[in-house]
C-alpha cells in the first residue's frame, strides 16, 4: 500500500546547484554521499540513458518520507523549463516555510528566480487562508511550490522541530493528460487514499503560475493511512495549440515502499500502465522501476 514517496530522485548532469540550493538555503542535511556502486541496474530502474555515477542523499531528520537523491548523471541534456503545466511528466514540489520571507530572500541571493510574487488565497473547499509562491529550478525543469506553514494544520516536520525553517517535500505534482485513469492507478493499483478531487482555478492561481484568464486544471491529491510525507499529487495537464513534449531523461522518480513488492510487479506486469523493470536485485535489494503512462516515474522497494 502506498503511503507517501520516500525519496524524490532528482537525476542532473550536475549535483552542485542543486546542493547549495537544497542544502545552504533550504537547511537539508546530507546523509550520505558518494558514487553510485551500481550504474547499470540504477540506470534501468531510474530509465536514465546514461549511467549515474554519483549519489547526495539530502535529508530533513524527524520527517517521514520526502527527502532528495540527487543523481550526477554527467552528460544529462538540460531540461526544458516548466513554464505553465501544458505538458505529461513532472512539475513540482511542494515545501512549506515556516518564515517564507527570510527563505526566499536566502534564496534569491543564491541567484534563483521566483516566477511572481506571493499570492494569498483559501484552500479549494476550504476556508483555510494559504500563502504561496513559485520557485523557479531550472535544473531539473521543476517548479517548487513555497507555501506558508501554519501551525497545527499541516503535517511536517515543522511541527516536530522548532529550529527549522524548511519542511520536507510534502508534495510532488505530476501532470498528465488522463486523470481519470491516473487516479484509478493511485487508488487500485498503489492502495492509495484520495483526499482531495477538485479544481484549482481563480485569479491568485492565474497570478501563481503565469496562466490566461480562466485557466485553471483539476487535481486528484493522493496519501497514505499515517499520512506521511511527500504525497502524490496528479493535475490535468492545459491543452496547447503547440503542446511542448518532454525532453531527454525523466528529472523525477517517486521511491516509494510497498507492502508486497511482488504482487506490485504483478500488477505492473501486463503493461497497461506503462513500462515496468520488473523486479530488478540491487544491493540494496529488490527494486521495481516503472515509467507509467500518466507522466510519472517511480522506483518501488519493499517496505
Amino acid at each position: 500500500m502506498f503511503d507517501g514517496i520516500d525519496v524524490v530522485v532528482l537525476p542532473v548532469a550536475d549535483t552542485g546547484p542543486l546542493r547549495r540550493l537544497y542544502v545552504d538555503a533550504m537547511g537539508f542535511e546530507v546523509i550520505e554521499a558518494g558514487p553510485v556502486r551500481e550504474p547499470e541496474p540504477w540506470a534501468r530502474i531510474w530509465d536514465l540513458p546514461l549511467p549515474p555515477e554519483s549519489s547526495l542523499l539530502l535529508g530533513k531528520p524527524g520527517s517521514q518520507g520526502g527527502w532528495i537523491r540527487l543523481v550526477g548523471v554527467p552528460g544529462l541534456p538540460s531540461p526544458g523549463p516548466a513554464g505553465i503545466p501544458d505538458r505529461p511528466g513532472p512539475y513540482a514540489l511542494d515545501f512549506y516555510l515556516r518564515r517564507p520571507g527570510e527563505t526566499e530572500a536566502a534564496i534569491e541571493a543564491e541567484g534563483w528566480r521566483f516566477v511572481s510574487d506571493p499570492v494569498d488565497y483559501l484552500l479549494p473547499g476550504t476556508e483555510h487562508p494559504v500563502r504561496e509562491r513559485m520557485l523557479d529550478q531550472t535544473s531539473s525543469g521543476l517548479l517548487h511550490a513555497f507555501v506558508g506553514y501554519r501551525e497545527g494544520r499541516t503535517r511536517c516536520v515543522l511541527g516536530e522541530r522548532p529550529e527549522v525553517d524548511v519542511s520536507e517535500v510534502n508534495a510532488v505534482v505530476f501532470a498528465t493528460d488522463d486523470l481519470p485513469a491516473a487516479r484509478a492507478f493511485a487508488e487500485e493499483v498503489l492502495g492509495g487514499r484520495i483526499y482531495f478531487s477538485g479544481r484549482f482555478e481563480g485569479e491568485a492561481l492565474e497570478r501563481l503560475l503565469t496562466l490566461d484568464p480562466g485557466e485553471g486544471f483539476d487535481a486528484v491529491l493522493t496519501r497514505g493511512p499515517r499520512s506521511r510525507n511527500a504525497r502524490l499529487e496528479f493535475i490535468r495537464h492545459l491543452p496547447r495549440r503547440e503542446p511542448r513534449p518532454m525532453t531527454g531523461a525523466p528529472r523525477v522518480v517517486a521511491e516509494c515502499a510497498m507492502d508486497d513488492l511482488a504482487e506490485l510487479a504483478g500488477r505492473l506486469a501486463g503493461g497497461s500502465h506503462g513500462e515496468s523493470t520488473g523486479i530488478v536485485a540491487t544491493a540494496e535489494g529488490p527494486r521495481l522501476g516503472l515509467r507509467s503512462r500518466y507522466g510519472a516515474h517511480f522506483s518501488f522497494r519493499q517496505r
